[in-house]
């Protein structure tokens, strides 16, 4: 029970963290941008602080969810290896479809798109499509994982 106690506290801090690290780099990136558009000649060295800054909040959260699962229980650790699998893959398959009728049939699928999309926006678009469909595809299956045990 003592180990579950400390797994939750450190999940609760690795999901505080993680926000609150989010929210700073966001405000940082903002800032930095903002200066670089000012003053051109920084840009090249907003582009490496934002960068740095990224891994280093990357590495972070990183090091602390390897600390919630050193003290995860062995239940908790399987519902997340099974979801992430089955679940991202079922997520990753679904998202899929679009991308596959984007390219098998563009004429049909492009009137959908903002005709004002730029490339870097596409690119964004396509990521979260990729990532919001794993992380609905995750939630569903850990959800059911637990149902399934309880």
């Amino acid at each position: 029970m003592a180990g579950q106690g400390l797994a939750r506290r450190r999940l609760v801090t690795t999901v505080v963290a993680s926000l609150g690290a989010a929210f700073v780099l966001g405000v940082a990136a903002a800032v930095i941008a903002e200066l670089a558009k000012l003053k051109p000649e920084l840009a090249v060295f907003s582009l490496i602080a934002i960068s740095l800054a990224v891994v280093a909040v990357m590495a972070l959260m990183l090091w602390l969810c390897a600390r919630w699962w050193r003290v995860a229980d062995e239940a908790a650790r399987e519902a997340h290896k099974w979801s992430w699998y089955w679940g991202g893959s079922t997520g990753l398959a679904a998202a899929a479809v679009p991308f596959i009728l984007l390219h098998t049939m563009p004429r049909t699928v492009e009137p959908l798109l903002p005709s004002d999309m730029s490339t870097a926006q596409a690119v964004l678009l396509g990521m979260g499509l990729l990532g919001g469909c794993q992380l609905v595809g995750y939630g569903l299956f850990w959800a059911g994982w637990w149902l399934a045990r309880r």
